[in-house]
């Protein structure tokens, strides 16, 4: 984020469109598919077959009659 734009200022040979090709589209796709892959998948695997069952019919039964 800070060398190509200072390479521009000092008068590199590339322009906005070549940073934005070569640098910052890869980068942004390749932090957004590391993300899953080394943060929500192995929380899904880790988490999903533990985590407690949401069943609305016994969460009823289980409560106790309120007093009219």
């Amino acid at each position: 984020m800070f060398l190509f734009p200072l390479g521009m200022i000092l008068g590199a040979d590339f322009g906005i469109a070549t940073w934005l090709n070569f640098n910052l589209i890869p980068t942004i796709l390749g932090n957004i598919v590391g993300g899953l892959v080394m943060t929500c998948i192995p929380l899904y695997l880790t988490h999903a077959k533990t985590a407690p069952s949401i069943n609305a019919e016994e969460e009823v039964k289980a409560q106790p009659a309120m007093a009219k």
